[in-house]
């Protein structure tokens, strides 16, 4: 695929040599008939574009020569500007120009966005999720197979064909205004690259990263993964639990949104000024007033509190782990801002 920055490198090829032939054939002139600089211009400009208004004065042998040579370069030039542009058209690289520039154009609109790198397997499954919590994001692939692939089902899919390796592909996605990132490219080493990458440009980037192996998940750590998932252990471990524990499974798969019931699993962030700073789980009386159940409460430091009781104190700054449906789970977000339910 030729690229818009390639596109642009051919014209501005053309522009530059186009422009060299009239230095070269006003220069020529000059030295064979000794002219003067206007009368050389003119006559290099109306021999190059065959206006044909005639000779400005007599041409000497030399000068005619000299002439014909600039006409048959001239030609050649045209004919490859003409063959470029007719490869724009009919290839269908303008189309590309300005799908490109469009999705440049929605990229900077977005902010605390999530941006997902590589549409595998993975990658697919995470933008199934993003697409159905209708939250923002950016997919970056350069393989544009998978993007026609991924459009079809999201006609609405926001992409940057290109590697994610390069630091050019990942600030076209606004990683430096991005809030989230999932790493999901089958290869570890450019998980890797990418993940550092990523960190340098925006240390405040939560990055979730895919791991193949094992031994690989402190690399990325360091790298500056906050997480790091091994799909092959996760899938491990779910064949286990389907086999000695099928029932908590199917409990877990209702919670995560792979069964028909809505329910789910969520966290809701108890932001500063909320009215539910410094009160008991008892007094905010949560499950009567929306629904939802509080399975556990992490602390601004990191720290967990699972299946916290009734006198469990909130503050600001927790994030409150729950249960519930989607519209419970929006009445608590509104309860936790002070805003009436």
């Amino acid at each position: 695929m030729v690229t818009y920055s390639t596109t642009v490198k051919k014209s501005l090829s053309i522009l530059a040599t186009l422009l060299l032939l009239v230095i070269v054939s006003t220069t020529g002139i000059k030295l064979i008939e000794g002219w003067s600089w206007l009368d050389c211009l003119w006559h290099t400009v109306i021999t190059i574009s065959t206006v044909g208004y005639g000779e400005v004065h007599p041409l000497s042998v030399p000068g005619k020569i000299f002439t014909m040579a600039v006409i048959v370069v001239a030609f050649a030039l045209f004919a490859y500007g003409a063959s470029t542009v007719a490869s724009m058209i009919f290839e269908g690289e303008l189309r590309k120009i300005f799908t490109t520039k469009r999705m440049e154009k929605m990229v900077a609109k977005l902010k605390n966005h999530t941006i997902v790198c590589g549409l595998g397997r993975t990658g697919q499954a995470a933008v199934k999720e993003l697409s159905r919590e209708k939250i923002p994001f950016v997919v970056i692939e350069k393989n544009e197979e998978r993007i026609e692939e991924a459009k079809e089902k999201y006609p609405n899919l926001i992409y940057i064909h290109g590697d994610a390796t390069q630091d050019e592909t990942l600030i076209k996605a606004g990683v430096k205004s991005a809030a989230n990132m999932i790493v999901a490219t089958a290869d570890d080493a450019d998980n890797l690259f990418i993940t550092l990458s990523a960190k340098n440009l925006n240390p405040r980037l939560r990055i979730v990263t895919r791991a193949n192996r094992e031994e690989n998940v402190i690399k990325l750590k360091r790298a500056g993964a906050t997480e790091v998932i091994l799909p092959n252990v996760i899938g491990g471990l779910r064949m286990a639990s389907l086999a000695i524990r099928p029932s908590v499974v199917s409990f877990l798969d209702i919670v995560t949104h792979h069964g028909e019931i809505d329910l789910r699993l969520e966290e809701v962030e108890v932001p500063k000024g909320s009215p539910f700073h410094g009160k008991l789980l008892k007094e905010l009386d949560i499950p009567k007033k929306t629904g939802v159940i509080v399975i556990g409460i992490r602390r601004e430091d990191g720290s967990f509190i699972l299946n916290p009781t009734s006198t469990t104190m909130v503050l600001e700054g927790d994030k409150l782990i729950i249960i519930g449906t989607k519209d419970q789970a929006e009445k608590l977000k509104r309860m936790v801002k002070g805003e009436e339910i």
